[in-house]
């Protein structure tokens, strides 16, 4: 069976709805049945990378410490939209996760080379 290549299109903030940790359950359960997976940060998604969140006060779970797992589920592709960085005044090392940074030309042909693209 030939192995499909999936990218993740996270575009939602880490809080105020469930989106965000529904996607990334979604990402470690294609993780778990060896599909080629790849998470792309866009738009408010950036912000679930941010280092130092505390899901509790809100009462739900880090964003940031699912995010930790993907390796242990061999998700290690990840990308981050460069531009939603800038207008967000971060940069990667701010994040919680070795991220690369790509520019819409590079994002473009990261999708076009995918399987199937999900977004959340």
């Amino acid at each position: 069976m030939e192995t499909r290549k999936l990218l993740f299109l996270l575009r939602q903030a880490p809080y105020g709805t469930s989106h965000a940790l529904e996607a990334l359950e979604a990402v470690l359960v294609a993780g778990v049945f060896e599909q080629q997976v790849a998470v792309l940060f866009r738009d408010e998604g950036v912000w679930q990378l941010l280092d130092g969140q505390d899901g509790e006060a809100l009462a739900t779970r880090t964003v940031s410490k699912v995010l930790q797992a993907l390796p242990h589920y061999d998700v290690d592709a990840l990308y981050v939209c460069a531009e939603s960085l800038a207008r967000r005044g971060l940069s990667v090392d701010d994040l919680v996760l070795p991220v690369q940074a790509l520019d819409a030309a590079a994002q473009n042909a990261l999708m076009a080379h995918q399987h199937a693209v999900v977004n959340d």
